[in-house]
Protein backbone atom coordinates (compact mmCIF):
# COMPACT_ATOMS: atom_id res chain seq x y z
CA UNK A 1 0.00 0.00 0.00
CA UNK A 2 1.38 3.65 -0.27
CA UNK A 3 0.22 7.21 -1.05
CA UNK A 4 0.99 9.25 -4.43
CA UNK A 5 3.76 12.05 -4.20
CA UNK A 6 1.90 14.70 -5.53
CA UNK A 7 -0.63 14.48 -2.33
CA UNK A 8 2.56 13.76 0.13
CA UNK A 9 3.96 16.94 -1.65
CA UNK A 10 0.95 19.09 -1.79
CA UNK A 11 -0.04 19.11 1.89
CA UNK A 12 3.33 19.17 3.16
CA UNK A 13 5.52 21.83 1.09
CA UNK A 14 4.72 25.13 3.43
CA UNK A 15 5.59 22.74 6.53
CA UNK A 16 9.07 21.35 5.32
CA UNK A 17 9.36 24.52 2.59
CA UNK A 18 9.81 21.79 -0.02
CA UNK A 19 10.63 23.25 -3.49
CA UNK A 20 10.36 21.13 -6.18
CA UNK A 21 13.17 22.20 -9.06
CA UNK A 22 12.86 18.99 -11.71
CA UNK A 23 11.10 15.75 -12.31
CA UNK A 24 7.37 17.32 -11.91
CA UNK A 25 6.05 14.59 -14.26
CA UNK A 26 7.01 11.92 -11.75
CA UNK A 27 4.61 13.00 -9.07
CA UNK A 28 1.85 10.74 -10.06
CA UNK A 29 4.35 7.98 -8.40
CA UNK A 30 3.08 6.35 -5.51
CA UNK A 31 5.56 5.83 -2.72
CA UNK A 32 5.72 3.28 -0.13
CA UNK A 33 8.05 4.30 2.56
CA UNK A 34 10.86 7.16 3.00
CA UNK A 35 14.50 6.26 3.26
CA UNK A 36 17.54 8.35 4.28
CA UNK A 37 20.68 7.77 2.91
CA UNK A 38 24.46 9.55 2.19
CA UNK A 39 25.95 6.03 0.28
CA UNK A 40 25.64 5.56 -3.06
CA UNK A 41 26.27 1.64 -2.54
CA UNK A 42 23.53 1.13 -0.19
CA UNK A 43 21.17 2.43 -3.76
CA UNK A 44 21.03 -1.18 -4.46
CA UNK A 45 19.26 -2.77 -1.91
CA UNK A 46 15.94 -0.27 -2.68
CA UNK A 47 13.22 -2.30 -4.12
CA UNK A 48 11.59 0.55 -6.00
CA UNK A 49 8.59 3.18 -4.85
CA UNK A 50 10.92 4.85 -1.85
CA UNK A 51 11.27 8.37 -1.21
CA UNK A 52 15.01 8.87 -1.12
CA UNK A 53 15.97 12.02 1.42
CA UNK A 54 20.23 12.65 1.88
CA UNK A 55 22.40 15.87 2.69
CA UNK A 56 24.74 14.85 0.14
CA UNK A 57 27.68 14.13 3.36
CA UNK A 58 29.25 11.45 1.16
CA UNK A 59 29.62 13.97 -1.94
CA UNK A 60 33.47 14.02 -2.68
CA UNK A 61 33.02 14.52 -6.43
CA UNK A 62 31.12 17.25 -8.92
CA UNK A 63 29.41 13.97 -10.39
CA UNK A 64 28.24 12.55 -7.09
CA UNK A 65 25.04 13.80 -6.84
CA UNK A 66 24.84 12.85 -11.03
CA UNK A 67 25.92 9.22 -10.23
CA UNK A 68 23.76 9.11 -7.05
CA UNK A 69 20.51 9.79 -8.98
CA UNK A 70 21.36 7.88 -12.10
CA UNK A 71 21.41 5.06 -9.41
CA UNK A 72 18.12 5.61 -7.61
CA UNK A 73 16.79 5.60 -11.07
CA UNK A 74 17.38 2.50 -12.21
CA UNK A 75 16.71 1.29 -8.86
CA UNK A 76 12.94 2.76 -9.39
CA UNK A 77 12.37 4.80 -6.52
CA UNK A 78 9.77 7.60 -6.26
CA UNK A 79 12.08 10.43 -5.77
CA UNK A 80 14.78 12.53 -3.84
CA UNK A 81 14.92 15.50 -1.55
CA UNK A 82 18.32 17.05 -0.96
CA UNK A 83 18.58 18.31 2.50
CA UNK A 84 20.49 21.65 1.02
CA UNK A 85 22.38 24.13 3.40
CA UNK A 86 25.57 22.48 4.60
CA UNK A 87 27.18 19.66 1.92
CA UNK A 88 25.17 20.08 -1.02
CA UNK A 89 24.16 24.03 -2.18
CA UNK A 90 21.27 24.56 -3.83
CA UNK A 91 22.61 26.52 -6.47
CA UNK A 92 25.17 24.08 -7.02
CA UNK A 93 22.63 21.73 -8.49
CA UNK A 94 23.72 21.65 -12.03
CA UNK A 95 22.08 21.56 -15.30
CA UNK A 96 22.79 17.68 -15.89
CA UNK A 97 21.25 16.92 -12.69
CA UNK A 98 18.06 18.52 -13.64
CA UNK A 99 17.98 17.10 -17.41
CA UNK A 100 18.62 13.69 -15.90
CA UNK A 101 15.62 14.48 -13.37
CA UNK A 102 13.15 15.55 -16.15
CA UNK A 103 14.12 12.89 -18.48
CA UNK A 104 13.17 10.63 -16.06
CA UNK A 105 10.55 11.88 -14.31
CA UNK A 106 12.08 11.39 -11.28
CA UNK A 107 10.79 14.29 -8.48
CA UNK A 108 13.75 15.89 -7.31
CA UNK A 109 13.02 18.16 -4.12
CA UNK A 110 15.04 20.62 -2.02
CA UNK A 111 14.80 21.49 1.28
CA UNK A 112 16.53 23.97 3.48
CA UNK A 113 19.24 22.61 6.31
CA UNK A 114 17.00 23.98 8.76
CA UNK A 115 14.36 21.51 8.71
CA UNK A 116 14.86 17.95 10.90
CA UNK A 117 15.22 15.32 8.95
CA UNK A 118 13.67 13.06 11.65
CA UNK A 119 10.54 15.19 11.92
CA UNK A 120 9.61 14.48 7.95
CA UNK A 121 11.07 11.37 8.11
CA UNK A 122 8.56 10.50 11.25
CA UNK A 123 5.37 12.50 9.38
CA UNK A 124 5.74 11.18 6.20
CA UNK A 125 6.00 7.45 7.42
CA UNK A 126 3.06 7.99 9.44
CA UNK A 127 1.35 9.25 6.84
CA UNK A 128 2.12 5.90 5.15
CA UNK A 129 0.98 3.70 7.66
CA UNK A 130 -2.46 5.43 7.82
CA UNK A 131 -2.81 5.40 4.21
CA UNK A 132 -1.64 1.66 4.36
CA UNK A 133 -3.99 1.02 7.31
CA UNK A 134 -7.07 2.63 5.33
CA UNK A 135 -6.53 1.66 2.33
CA UNK A 136 -6.35 -2.02 4.01
CA UNK A 137 -9.97 -1.82 5.45
CA UNK A 138 -11.15 -0.25 2.16
CA UNK A 139 -9.97 -3.06 -0.16
CA UNK A 140 -11.63 -5.87 2.65
CA UNK A 141 -15.17 -3.70 2.32
CA UNK A 142 -15.06 -3.69 -1.14
CA UNK A 143 -13.76 -7.13 -2.00
CA UNK A 144 -16.61 -8.58 0.82
CA UNK A 145 -19.35 -6.04 -0.98
CA UNK A 146 -18.45 -7.09 -4.52
CA UNK A 147 -17.32 -11.01 -4.49
CA UNK A 148 -19.38 -11.68 -1.32
CA UNK A 149 -22.51 -10.33 -1.68
CA UNK A 150 -24.98 -12.41 1.34
CA UNK A 151 -23.06 -10.35 4.01
CA UNK A 152 -23.37 -6.65 2.69
CA UNK A 153 -24.60 -4.96 5.57
CA UNK A 154 -20.74 -5.13 7.56
CA UNK A 155 -19.41 -4.19 4.06
CA UNK A 156 -21.53 -1.41 3.65
CA UNK A 157 -21.14 0.06 7.47
CA UNK A 158 -17.19 -0.24 6.64
CA UNK A 159 -17.30 2.03 3.35
CA UNK A 160 -19.45 4.32 5.28
CA UNK A 161 -17.32 4.84 7.88
CA UNK A 162 -14.64 5.52 5.69
CA UNK A 163 -16.77 8.52 3.56
CA UNK A 164 -18.95 6.01 0.99
CA UNK A 165 -22.12 7.14 1.19
CA UNK A 166 -24.93 4.23 0.89
CA UNK A 167 -26.85 5.69 -1.67
CA UNK A 168 -25.10 7.39 -4.19
CA UNK A 169 -24.42 6.57 -8.19
CA UNK A 170 -21.39 4.03 -8.28
CA UNK A 171 -20.05 2.40 -11.54
CA UNK A 172 -17.39 -0.23 -11.51
CA UNK A 173 -14.38 -0.57 -14.23
CA UNK A 174 -12.47 -4.26 -14.39
CA UNK A 175 -8.66 -3.46 -16.08
CA UNK A 176 -6.55 -6.00 -17.95
CA UNK A 177 -2.74 -5.41 -19.14
CA UNK A 178 -2.37 -2.65 -16.56
CA UNK A 179 1.17 -2.36 -15.29
CA UNK A 180 1.03 1.44 -13.73
CA UNK A 181 -2.43 1.46 -11.72
CA UNK A 182 -1.35 4.73 -10.12
CA UNK A 183 -2.00 6.33 -13.74
CA UNK A 184 -5.12 5.32 -14.36
CA UNK A 185 -6.39 6.41 -11.27
CA UNK A 186 -4.87 9.69 -12.48
CA UNK A 187 -6.29 10.25 -15.09
CA UNK A 188 -9.70 9.34 -13.65
CA UNK A 189 -9.29 11.66 -11.09
CA UNK A 190 -10.92 14.79 -12.43
CA UNK A 191 -14.40 13.26 -13.61
CA UNK A 192 -15.40 11.00 -10.27
CA UNK A 193 -16.39 12.46 -6.53
CA UNK A 194 -14.59 9.49 -4.98
CA UNK A 195 -12.47 6.39 -6.56
CA UNK A 196 -10.91 3.63 -5.71
CA UNK A 197 -8.45 0.64 -7.35
CA UNK A 198 -7.59 -2.55 -6.48
CA UNK A 199 -6.49 -5.69 -7.45
CA UNK A 200 -7.79 -9.04 -8.03
CA UNK A 201 -5.79 -11.92 -9.42
CA UNK A 202 -4.81 -10.88 -12.68
CA UNK A 203 -6.87 -7.36 -13.16
CA UNK A 204 -7.65 -4.18 -11.42
CA UNK A 205 -10.98 -3.42 -10.01
CA UNK A 206 -11.24 0.16 -10.29
CA UNK A 207 -14.45 2.24 -8.36
CA UNK A 208 -15.88 5.07 -9.30
CA UNK A 209 -18.58 7.54 -7.74
CA UNK A 210 -20.48 10.05 -9.67
CA UNK A 211 -18.88 9.51 -13.03
CA UNK A 212 -20.70 10.55 -16.03
CA UNK A 213 -20.20 7.49 -18.50
CA UNK A 214 -19.17 10.08 -21.57
CA UNK A 215 -16.28 11.77 -19.00
CA UNK A 216 -14.82 8.51 -18.31
CA UNK A 217 -14.75 6.50 -21.93
CA UNK A 218 -13.26 9.68 -23.12
CA UNK A 219 -10.50 9.78 -20.08
CA UNK A 220 -10.03 6.17 -21.02
CA UNK A 221 -9.31 6.67 -24.33
CA UNK A 222 -6.93 9.39 -23.48
CA UNK A 223 -5.25 7.07 -21.00
CA UNK A 224 -4.59 4.05 -23.88
CA UNK A 225 -3.15 6.52 -26.16
CA UNK A 226 -0.99 7.78 -23.58
CA UNK A 227 0.23 4.74 -22.38
CA UNK A 228 0.34 2.90 -26.14
CA UNK A 229 3.03 5.10 -26.45
CA UNK A 230 4.78 4.46 -22.94
CA UNK A 231 4.95 0.72 -22.72
CA UNK A 232 3.74 -0.40 -26.52
CA UNK A 233 0.63 -2.39 -25.64
CA UNK A 234 -2.97 -0.99 -24.87
CA UNK A 235 -4.90 -1.54 -21.35
CA UNK A 236 -8.55 -3.24 -21.94
CA UNK A 237 -11.70 -1.94 -20.09
CA UNK A 238 -14.80 -3.69 -19.18
CA UNK A 239 -16.90 -0.40 -17.93
CA UNK A 240 -20.28 -1.88 -15.66
CA UNK A 241 -23.13 -0.06 -15.80
CA UNK A 242 -24.24 2.56 -13.07
CA UNK A 243 -25.63 1.63 -9.57
CA UNK A 244 -27.51 3.94 -7.22
CA UNK A 245 -26.72 2.31 -4.41
CA UNK A 246 -23.47 0.11 -2.80
CA UNK A 247 -26.63 -2.58 -2.39
CA UNK A 248 -26.23 -3.23 -6.02
CA UNK A 249 -22.83 -2.48 -6.61
CA UNK A 250 -21.69 -6.06 -6.94
CA UNK A 251 -23.91 -6.10 -10.43
CA UNK A 252 -22.15 -3.67 -12.02
CA UNK A 253 -18.75 -5.65 -11.23
CA UNK A 254 -20.31 -8.62 -12.54
CA UNK A 255 -21.25 -6.73 -15.75
CA UNK A 256 -17.83 -4.79 -16.09
CA UNK A 257 -16.47 -8.48 -15.87
CA UNK A 258 -18.82 -9.58 -18.36
CA UNK A 259 -17.95 -6.24 -20.88
CA UNK A 260 -14.08 -6.94 -20.34
CA UNK A 261 -14.06 -10.52 -21.60
CA UNK A 262 -16.30 -9.06 -24.11
CA UNK A 263 -13.89 -5.96 -25.40
CA UNK A 264 -11.10 -8.66 -25.50
CA UNK A 265 -13.28 -11.29 -27.72
CA UNK A 266 -13.61 -7.94 -30.07
CA UNK A 267 -10.34 -6.70 -29.66
CA UNK A 268 -11.34 -3.22 -28.23
CA UNK A 269 -9.62 -1.31 -25.90
CA UNK A 270 -13.07 -0.61 -23.73
CA UNK A 271 -16.51 -1.27 -24.16
CA UNK A 272 -19.56 -0.69 -21.44
CA UNK A 273 -21.91 -3.05 -20.77
CA UNK A 274 -25.11 -0.80 -21.48
CA UNK A 275 -23.60 -1.02 -25.43
CA UNK A 276 -23.82 -4.81 -25.81
CA UNK A 277 -26.90 -5.15 -27.32
CA UNK A 278 -28.11 -8.79 -27.21
CA UNK A 279 -25.59 -9.77 -25.02
CA UNK A 280 -27.08 -8.11 -22.21
CA UNK A 281 -30.06 -10.31 -22.82
CA UNK A 282 -28.50 -13.50 -23.00
CA UNK A 283 -26.32 -12.28 -19.56
CA UNK A 284 -29.07 -12.12 -18.03
CA UNK A 285 -30.35 -15.79 -18.44
CA UNK A 286 -29.95 -17.80 -15.76
CA UNK A 287 -30.10 -21.03 -17.50
CA UNK A 288 -26.99 -20.74 -20.18
CA UNK A 289 -27.91 -24.19 -21.11
CA UNK A 290 -30.89 -22.98 -22.62
CA UNK A 291 -28.97 -20.83 -25.41
CA UNK A 292 -26.66 -23.90 -26.12
CA UNK A 293 -30.17 -25.16 -26.98
CA UNK A 294 -31.27 -22.43 -28.90
CA UNK A 295 -27.61 -22.26 -30.82
CA UNK A 296 -27.72 -26.61 -31.26
CA UNK A 297 -31.27 -26.38 -32.95
CA UNK A 298 -30.31 -23.51 -35.57
CA UNK A 299 -26.83 -24.22 -36.20
CA UNK A 300 -26.19 -27.77 -34.42
CA UNK A 301 -26.63 -29.89 -37.87
CA UNK A 302 -24.28 -27.06 -39.98
CA UNK A 303 -21.56 -27.52 -37.36
CA UNK A 304 -21.70 -31.68 -37.57
CA UNK A 305 -21.39 -31.09 -41.11
CA UNK A 306 -18.52 -29.18 -41.15
CA UNK A 307 -16.86 -31.71 -38.73
CA UNK A 308 -17.52 -34.94 -40.47
CA UNK A 309 -16.80 -33.52 -43.91
CA UNK A 310 -13.98 -30.82 -42.97
CA UNK A 311 -16.32 -27.96 -44.42
CA UNK A 312 -16.61 -24.30 -43.85
CA UNK A 313 -20.45 -23.77 -44.20
CA UNK A 314 -21.08 -22.53 -41.05
CA UNK A 315 -18.52 -20.02 -41.90
CA UNK A 316 -19.72 -18.91 -44.85
CA UNK A 317 -23.47 -19.40 -43.86
CA UNK A 318 -22.43 -16.16 -41.25
CA UNK A 319 -21.07 -14.30 -44.02
CA UNK A 320 -24.13 -14.65 -45.84
CA UNK A 321 -26.03 -13.13 -42.44
CA UNK A 322 -23.48 -10.69 -42.13
CA UNK A 323 -23.45 -9.40 -45.28
CA UNK A 324 -27.53 -9.12 -45.63
CA UNK A 325 -27.35 -12.27 -48.24
CA UNK A 326 -24.96 -10.78 -50.60
CA UNK A 327 -23.26 -13.62 -52.41
CA UNK A 328 -20.45 -11.41 -54.58
CA UNK A 329 -20.03 -10.18 -50.72
CA UNK A 330 -19.98 -13.38 -49.46
CA UNK A 331 -17.33 -14.30 -52.39
CA UNK A 332 -15.10 -11.38 -51.74
CA UNK A 333 -14.93 -11.93 -48.13
CA UNK A 334 -14.06 -15.36 -48.01
CA UNK A 335 -11.57 -15.05 -51.39
CA UNK A 336 -13.99 -17.65 -53.31
CA UNK A 337 -15.32 -17.91 -56.35
CA UNK A 338 -19.24 -16.88 -56.78
CA UNK A 339 -20.50 -20.10 -58.06
CA UNK A 340 -18.77 -22.29 -55.72
CA UNK A 341 -20.30 -19.83 -52.99
CA UNK A 342 -23.58 -20.62 -54.97
CA UNK A 343 -22.97 -24.32 -54.20
CA UNK A 344 -22.36 -24.15 -50.67
CA UNK A 345 -25.36 -22.03 -49.95
CA UNK A 346 -27.38 -24.75 -51.73
CA UNK A 347 -26.02 -27.19 -49.63
CA UNK A 348 -26.56 -25.17 -46.32
CA UNK A 349 -30.44 -24.51 -47.14
CA UNK A 350 -30.69 -28.41 -47.60
CA UNK A 351 -28.84 -28.94 -44.15
CA UNK A 352 -30.90 -26.57 -42.69
CA UNK A 353 -33.89 -27.31 -44.95
CA UNK A 354 -34.95 -23.26 -44.64
CA UNK A 355 -34.53 -21.11 -48.30
CA UNK A 356 -32.91 -18.28 -45.76
CA UNK A 357 -34.99 -15.54 -47.59
CA UNK A 358 -37.43 -14.18 -44.30
CA UNK A 359 -36.61 -11.74 -41.97
CA UNK A 360 -37.60 -13.64 -39.36
CA UNK A 361 -35.43 -16.66 -40.65
CA UNK A 362 -32.14 -14.38 -40.79
CA UNK A 363 -32.93 -13.33 -37.71
CA UNK A 364 -33.21 -16.53 -35.74
CA UNK A 365 -29.81 -17.30 -37.37
CA UNK A 366 -28.01 -14.04 -36.37
CA UNK A 367 -29.90 -14.66 -33.01
CA UNK A 368 -27.53 -17.89 -33.41
CA UNK A 369 -24.27 -16.84 -34.23
CA UNK A 370 -24.54 -14.22 -31.52
CA UNK A 371 -25.32 -16.85 -29.00
CA UNK A 372 -22.02 -18.73 -30.15
CA UNK A 373 -19.89 -15.50 -29.88
CA UNK A 374 -21.57 -15.11 -25.90
CA UNK A 375 -21.12 -18.24 -24.84
CA UNK A 376 -17.48 -18.40 -25.82
CA UNK A 377 -16.33 -15.31 -23.43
Amino acid sequence: MSIILSDLFTITKSLYKLKLIAGEDGLSMPINWVQFTEDIETTNFFRGGELIITTGMSSKSENWLFDFISNLIKQKTGGLIINTGHYILSDSISAEVINLCNQNHFPLFIMPWKIHLSDIMQDYNNKIFMQSNQEDRTTMAFQRLLFHSDNLETSIDTLNSLGYETTSSYRVIVVANLETPSMAGNFLRKTAKKQYLFKKEDHFILILQDSPLTSVTDELESFNQQYLSNFGHPVSFGIGDMKTSLFTLHLSYERALFALKAAQQQQVNQLCFDDLGMFKVFFSVENKNLLSEMYNDRLGVLENYDLKSNTNLTEILRLYIDNDGSIQAVADASFTHRNTINYRMKKIRQLLNSDITSMEEKFDLHTAFLIKDFLAL
